[in-house]
């Protein structure tokens, strides 16, 4: 699924100059409760959108528009009606950038019907963001994850945290990750997350989103993070980590008690107020993380990271998002040995606020 599950592609060839693509519309999207009720759509700048995003499927970056020379709807594209949509694509050069003569016909039964064309300019999208994602036993899941961010032009950074299954490692790698980090024992999500942090610098990012590998984030909620931390300033960016806060908080295995319990100890710690410190959709700045030893390397690692950092004069903003819960989920937060984990660090970072956190956050903002 792409444009976060709008479509999908059932067929898709590209010879270097023609891309040639069918695509199926998902009517429960919900675009279509918007635009419009009742009579459901897609709008055509919907249309420019998707054709850049199969654009940047078949040249292997992202792509946007940068220019729309012409532009022709002759037929209104809705998910009702609608069993299929071909879309064909002929690229050029021009000036450097990427010229796409693109045409759009609605598929019903055996007729045909042209519905869009459109000639469009793209530019490539470079990005400073990557996505970590770990994974431990995932086979069902963690292949779609992994498409699914490099669909959307991202490069992801797959950790495979010593899986035993003997799937998940060939579906990782069969997604065709940017990179692969793997080694055979488990040592946990926290010691996963920082192999991919190394990784990721090496590479030369400088930010990363931290996406499970279990089905739950949505590309939706890592955009929204992106966008939020694109707004910041370049040296607030560099201090700051977003924190996906989550619409069904507390829904996952870790419970509403022990985010609670998690979200009051942060505040004893920094004085600082978060409403979902245990949602693992955040986006880290990576050069400054990487170069801190951190103690946890479970799940008590996403309680540390918070609480050191806050210390170290970095923001915590929070900016919401959704995420799914399906029956089927594989979860391995262990509620008793993980919440035990938690709260040895939290006993830890309490003692250490008082003796190191709460002076160095003084100096800090003196430094401001």
């Amino acid at each position: 699924m792409t444009l976060d599950g709008l479509y999908s592609i059932e067929k898709f060839s590209f010879d270097g100059k023609v891309i040639e693509s069918v695509l199926s519309l998902d009517r429960a999207h919900w675009l279509f409760n918007v635009h419009f009720p009742g009579k459901p759509i897609v709008p055509g700048a919907v249309l420019l959108s998707i054709a850049a995003e199969i654009c940047g499927k078949a040249l292997g970056k992202k792509m946007r528009v940068s220019k729309l020379s012409d532009a022709k709807f002759k037929a209104a594209v809705e998910p009702d009606s609608a069993q299929r949509l071909e879309v064909s694509i002929a690229l050029s050069d021009e000036d450097g950038k990427t010229k796409a003569k693109i045409s759009y016909s609605i598929v019903q039964a055996e007729e045909k019907t042209a519905a869009a064309s459109l000639t469009a300019l793209l530019e490539t999208v470079l990005s400073d963001t990557c996505f970590v994602i770990p994974f431990y036993n995932n086979p069902d899941t963690v292949k779609e994850v992994i498409t699914s961010v490099m669909n959307a032009g991202y490069a992801a950074v797959a950790v495979n945290d010593g899986s035993t299954d003997g799937r998940s490692l060939d579906e990782a790698s069969a997604a065709g990750p940017s990179a692969l980090v793997s080694y055979e024992k488990n040592k946990g999500k926290g010691y996963a997350i920082r192999q991919g942090f190394k990784k990721a610098l090496e590479m030369g990012f400088k930010y990363a989103v931290v996406f499970d590998a279990d089905g739950q984030h949505t590309l939706s909620g890592a955009q929204a993070m992106i966008d939020k931390s694109l707004s910041l300033e370049d040296k607030e960016r560099q201090k700051s980590i977003i924190v996906g806060s989550r619409s069904k908080r507390g829904a996952d295995s870790g419970g509403k008690f022990a985010n609670n319990f998690s979200n009051f100890w942060l505040t004893v710690q920094t004085g600082r107020k978060v409403g979902d410190t245990q949602s693992g959709l955040r986006l880290y700045p990576l050069e400054k993380i990487c170069r801190i030893n951190f103690l946890g390397n479970r799940y008590e690692f996403e309680t540390e990271v918070l609480a050191r950092m806050a210390w170290r004069g970095f923001r915590l903003v929070e900016v919401p998002v959704d995420v799914i819960y399906p029956e089927d989920r594989v979860t391995h937060f262990r509620k008793g040995a993980d919440f035990t984990r938690i709260s040895f660090m939290n006993t830890f970072l309490t003692l250490g606020a008082a003796f190191y956190g709460y002076p160095r956050m003084l100096v800090e903002k003196l430094r401001r």
